[in-house]
């Protein structure tokens, strides 16, 4: 079983959709970010462009969801055709060509489709995320390689995975850790790391 991770400067046992957006914004979409990557789970714990948070806190969790050739959207690589098919049925209109050449513009185009919003925004990304996940998308997901992985079973050679849940059933916490970071960026380009032995268990499932 793959080991994910989660960031935030916020201490919670569950997951709450309602605060999606507070923390590092909504640049991939819509719902819970899970990274394979410690240190980059550790960076986005700290909220872009503010002071320095009191806590920062480490989760590692759990996916629950077993991925599908049909069940994802893939960032930079074109949508499954079967999605497309369904998104279509469902929304009553087909789906320009283009606008499925890759998942994340595929994601753009139906949250501005559903709101007539002109261009992205959390209701957009919102309204997408509980579109895809009422015809059976479950997440959007990109490896750090992601323009060189074809499918999914390409990733543990490109790299770390990273995952956007569209609904938080899919994912449990397993452990979380009060942690303490550092900056370890520049002054135009902050990157926040862990500090060495700052690890403190103070939630774990049993």
């Amino acid at each position: 079983m793959r080991t994910f991770y989660h960031g935030s400067h916020n201490y919670f046992e569950k997951f709450d959709l309602s605060k999606t957006g507070n923390g590092t914004g909504i640049r991939f979409g819509f719902g819970v970010y899970l990274t394979e990557s410690e240190s980059t789970a550790v960076h986005y714990s700290q909220p872009r462009k503010q002071p320095l948070a009191k806590d920062h806190y480490l989760y590692t969790m759990e996916f629950l969801a077993e991925l599908t050739d049909d069940n994802h959207l893939i960032s930079a690589k074109p949508v499954h055709p079967a999605i497309v098919k369904r998104v279509e049925a469902k929304l009553g209109k087909p789906v320009p060509e283009k606008k499925t050449l890759e998942g994340k513009v595929f994601r753009k185009w139906l949250g501005l489709t559903l709101t007539g919003c002109k261009d992205r925004c959390l209701e957009s990304e919102k309204a997408a995320a509980e579109f895809l996940d009422s015809v059976g998308v479950i997440c959007s997901i990109w490896p750090n390689a992601q323009k060189k992985a074809e499918t999914y079973n390409d990733w543990p050679e490109m790299g770390k995975l990273h995952v956007l849940v569209f609904n938080d059933k899919y994912v449990r916490i397993t452990k979380i850790e009060h942690i303490e970071v550092f900056d370890n960026g520049t002054k135009d380009s902050p990157h926040w790391d862990l500090v060495e032995g700052s690890k403190k268990t103070i939630f774990e499932y049993k």
